[in-house]
């Protein structure tokens, strides 16, 4: 199973001695293997599709606009104009193999019976095991959560060059490889919108998961990133939050119908549950602790911009 090498677990324990970073050692180590695997998907042979980084590690590995750790890796697929159903369905079916492969020749571990697949190969997810030389985090999973969801962009994308939080600690002139990311604008409306939808779906109680108190983690992105640029949301509101919204309303309406038929009012359901939910401000606390190394944010704080910002998206 692929493991760090013996001096890369040196410099993490050197960096974490010296005070470098109030991260722990698991938060690095993790760190240089998500980095690892997003270097080998921007030079995978994806027979025409395009690979575009997205959610919290993008804003934070390549945006640098947050300064937290973020342990999982989410993609957008673009795939080539013209095809048929049918033919994008084999096109993804083949390409989440070849995806698998690639991972496993690395000497990482993906286990079959965690891979899913939903809606003809538009959605995938997967987990990636590792062996790692540290102990435990409470806030971090011990495996990488790896999801690609199939869908064209609204808005351009952006090329930014990438690289872990240990190389930045030691080498902070070496930039790096380059990435296609998610614009700006979009990736911020997915963030409000995923803790919304998400959030609206756990209190229906019609679906089976607990609810994801990592879901608190988009309340301190969001927050921070407005408050860094205030005028980010002129590029969002409006349309492009609307057709965000109708995307996910057809995507998940069978297993959410109400958030099909009426997304604003399932949608408002959450942020009356952020208002009002106290216990929500234990997960916050944690996780700023365990893997905030940038601008903290008091949880009242983060709740109520959250709240602003979400509201102005909403009709």
């Amino acid at each position: 199973m692929r493991t760090i090498t013996t001096d890369e677990r040196q410099l993490i324990l050197d960096v974490t001695g010296e005070g470098l970073t109030p991260l722990p050692a698991a938060a690095l180590e993790k760190d240089v293997f998500v980095t690892e695997v997003l270097q080998r998907l921007t030079d995978i042979d994806a027979e025409g599709i395009q690979l575009i980084f997205c959610g919290g590690t993008c804003l934070s590995k390549a945006y640098g606009l947050i300064g937290r750790m973020s342990e999982d890796i989410d993609f957008k697929i673009v795939l080539p104009t013209g095809l048929s159903r049918s033919q994008k369905s084999r096109m993804l079916s083949r390409f989440k193999k070849h995806l698998i492969a690639v991972l496993v020749a690395e000497g990482f571990i993906v286990p079959q019976d965690q891979v899913l697949a939903r809606d003809e190969n538009s959605y995938i997810a997967l987990k990636i095991l590792y062996e790692s030389r540290f102990g435990a985090v409470a806030s971090l999973r011990s495996e990488i959560k790896l999801e690609l969801s199939a869908r064209p962009l609204l808005l351009p994308m952006q090329t930014l060059p990438v690289q872990s939080i240990l190389k930045l600690l030691v080498d902070p002139v070496n930039h790096g490889f380059r990435v296609n990311c998610l614009g700006l604008p979009e990736s911020i409306g997915e963030k409000v919108l995923s803790y919304l939808r998400r959030t609206a779906e756990a209190l229906s109680r019609k679906v089976s998961k607990e609810y994801d108190e990592r879901l608190i983690r988009h309340v301190y992105d969001v927050t921070v990133i407005n408050r860094r640029l205030p005028d980010l949301i002129s590029g969002l509101a409006g349309k492009v939050f609307e057709v965000m919204v109708q995307a996910d309303a057809e995507r998940f309406g069978r297993q959410f119908p109400e958030f099909r038929l009426n997304p604003v009012s399932e949608m408002r359901k959450s942020l009356q549950y952020l208002d009002k939910e106290q216990s929500l401000s234990k997960e916050y606390e944690r996780f700023v602790t365990d893997l905030v190394y940038g601008d903290r944010v008091a949880f009242e704080e983060a709740r109520q911009e959250f709240i602003d910002f979400a509201r102005k998206l909403l009709p």
